[in-house]
Order: C-alpha cells, then sequence, then structure tokens
C-alpha cells in the first residue's frame, strides 16, 4: 500500500467515483477545462477561502470535472469567508462567458450552492445591513396539521422582498467580483486550462506557479513598455 493508494481513496470517497465510461467531445472537454480553471484560479488568489488542493476535469460521481479545496481547521467563519466561497462558485459560470460568450446548464450546482450561503448570510448569520440582526431559520417543525405553504412566517411581505433583494445583490456583486478578477488573469486562466487538457488532473501548486508565473511576466511586460 503506498501514498497514491490512500490518494485514491480519498478522491473517491470526497469527490465520487470516476466515470470512466463517460466520453466528453473536444467541445465538452475544453468548455470543462475552463469551467474548472475558473473555479481554480479563484480559489487560489481569493484571501478568506480554502486553499486550493486539486482541479480535474476527468467525470466523477455526477460532475465532468471537480475543483476540491482542503478546509482549514475552523470554528467560526466570517463574512469575507462566505463572499469567497460565493464567487469561487461563480468561477466556472464566469469563465465560460468570458471565453465562450454564452452559459450552459453545467454550473447548475454552483449556482445551488451559492445561492444557499448567501440565503444563509442574510436570513440566519446577519450578514445583510439592509436586514440587520434579525434571524430566521431556514427549518421549521412542521407540527399535525400544517404544511411548508400554509406555516406561518415569521416576517413581513416587505421585509420578505428586502431579504429577496439582499441575497440578488450578493450574487450579483460576487458574480461581478468573479468577472474582474479572471479578466484580471486572463493569461492564467488559458494556461491552467491548457494544463488541464493535457494532463486533466492538477495540483493546487501548479495552480498558484502559473498565476505567479502570468503575474511575473506581465510585470516584466509593463516594465518593458515603461522603459521603451
Amino acid at each position: 500500500i503506498e501514498r497514491i493508494d490512500f490518494e485514491s481513496a480519498r478522491d473517491r470517497i470526497m469527490m465520487g467515483a470516476r466515470r470512466e465510461s463517460l466520453i466528453l467531445s473536444a467541445e465538452e472537454r475544453r468548455t470543462t477545462a475552463y469551467h474548472e480553471g475558473g473555479h481554480a484560479v479563484l480559489a487560489a488568489v481569493l484571501p478568506n477561502g480554502d486553499p486550493l488542493h486539486k482541479v480535474t476535469i476527468l467525470p466523477r460521481g455526477m460532475a465532468l470535472g471537480v475543483t476540491w479545496s482542503l478546509p482549514e481547521e475552523r470554528h467560526t467563519y466570517s463574512k469575507e469567508y462566505f463572499e469567497d466561497v460565493i464567487c469561487r462558485a461563480m468561477g466556472g459560470r464566469v469563465a465560460e462567458k468570458i471565453v465562450f460568450g454564452h452559459l450552459n446548464s453545467g454550473a447548475a450546482n454552483d449556482l445551488e450552492q451559492a445561492t444557499s450561503i448567501a440565503r444563509r448570510m442574510v436570513r440566519e448569520w446577519g450578514m445583510s445591513d439592509a436586514v440587520g440582526p434579525m434571524a430566521w431559520s431556514g427549518h421549521q417543525q412542521v407540527f399535525l396539521g400544517e404544511d411548508l405553504m400554509t406555516q406561518g412566517r415569521e416576517y413581513s411581505d416587505d421585509t420578505a422582498k428586502v431579504i429577496d433583494t439582499e441575497i440578488a445583490r450578493i450574487l450579483h456583486e460576487q458574480e461581478t467580483r468573479a468577472h474582474s478578477l479572471l479578466m484580471k488573469h486572463r493569461t492564467a486562466l488559458d494556461a491552467v486550462a491548457d494544463m488541464l487538457l493535457e494532463k486533466e488532473t492538477i495540483d493546487g501548486a501548479d495552480v498558484a506557479r502559473i498565476i505567479q508565473e502570468s503575474m511575473d511576466h506581465s510585470a516584466t511586460d509593463r516594465a518593458t513598455l515603461t522603459a521603451d
């Protein structure tokens, strides 16, 4: 038994079993490479998220690709942490839009995760200035004779509108932030996607190196232009 065996077992448990029978077309592989590359670049550059461990375009579980971070030991989570998680979740969708100019259904799980976190930030964790220090649990008990549609709500229609507006604001702000960061690191995004197409699986250290090399190259180019 070697280290690679433990790595493979952990990947299977955390990311799902490999779907070796699933064959992607060249276009789907390229789209998946940029989608996962968008997640990976943001995971590497965002300051408050968990460190990037691995990214792959090998289909696992129900996903065509996976970007995996290793959570650091934390007992509480900041507003900035959740904003970075949402921003990273938007990375695949935004990368596809930047590169291909269109969207597809591949970001469904990302949007579900981002919306769930934004909703809890507003409704449960008091992380919205507009709503303020109030909380409404998303898991209320339903008693006999009641159902989820008729059960009394803890807040008014006006408050519901504010909550919906705040959730949408958080999601749109982090999507815009993801777009700005990926445009800034567009060279690195292309390089990460190319490496994924070549190797199919790369480590977080590879992504960090690509980003640093692209930043160093850009700095050299700016220095050359200034000297000229």
